[in-house]
């Protein structure tokens, strides 16, 4: 690995490096090993010897990996404590059409920022087999270390596409639902989990007025009474309302 090596996958680090080369990065056994079983095209694998003695049975798996030092690991990692292997693969290029909610139930997302919360998002909308995310484009990279870390691997079997959300939702001709502070509580309402958009906005926002008026059937999780809590995690409340929706589907 020579020092431009090192200065390129650096620059995996910022988004405007990520997305002017099409590339991210993914480190540690799990999400290596998840992106060797997905349909991913990856470019390099980095392990240090260290890893590689003490995981025989994945390295074997990996097969084409590159060995560097410790100190080389440590310049490219985004972890204080380097996990040993690293690699980098291809960002998808995904199409998700606003006629595709005729068949699919969509989770938008609009302006989540914190990356943990949109990979937990997404691990959540894997686990209950929503396959189309729709972002907007101040919604957090979901390429970036943090994001995918939190996936556990879900952002290599969903697919994500960035997009003006106004523009999206004015050809959407199925039913829109938003979680809103007011609305019908989630409890009450029937979802198709096969159809329809569910919009999350972000925990300090909520969903932005310019997208408001496309939000056709407002949808609430009801506080207890006598709760003085604001407002609920994004993550939190994205897993409560799909989690009904496919409750309802097995009743």
């Amino acid at each position: 690995m020579t020092k431009n090596d090192v200065k390129e996958i650096q620059a995996l680090k910022q988004s405007k490096g990520r997305k002017e080369r099409g590339i991210f990065a993914v480190e540690g056994n799990k999400l290596v090993e998840e992106l060797l079983d997905s349909r991913f095209m990856f470019n390099n694998i980095f392990a240090t010897e260290q890893w590689v003695e003490k995981n025989p049975v994945l390295a074997k798996k990996i097969a084409d990996y590159e060995i560097i030092t410790p100190k080389q690991m440590e310049q490219i990692s985004n972890f204080v404590t380097p996990p040993g292997v690293f690699a980098t693969a291809m960002m998808p290029k995904y199409k998700i059409e606003p006629k595709d909610a005729e068949n699919n139930l969509i989770l938008l997302l609009d302006g989540i920022n914190d990356p943990g919360n949109l990979g937990t998002i997404i691990r959540t909308a894997d686990w209950f087999g929503i396959k189309k995310i729709v972002i907007s484009e101040d919604t957090c990279d979901p390429w970036q270390p943090k994001a995918i870390q939190s996936t556990m691997g879900s952002i290599f079997r969903t697919q994500i596409v960035e997009t003006d959300v106004v523009k999206f939702l004015k050809e959407v001709k199925t039913p829109v639902f938003g979680a809103l502070m007011q609305g019908k509580i989630i409890y009450h309402t029937h979802i198709n989990s096969n159809q329809g958009v569910v919009i999350i906005g972000s925990e300090s926002h909520g969903i932005r007025e310019n997208v408001m008026p496309f939000v056709s059937c407002p949808i609430n999780i009801p506080r207890a009474a006598g709760s003085q809590t604001e407002s609920l995690n994004a993550s939190v409340a994205a897993g409560i309302i799909i989690s009904e929706v496919f409750r309802k589907q097995l009743l």
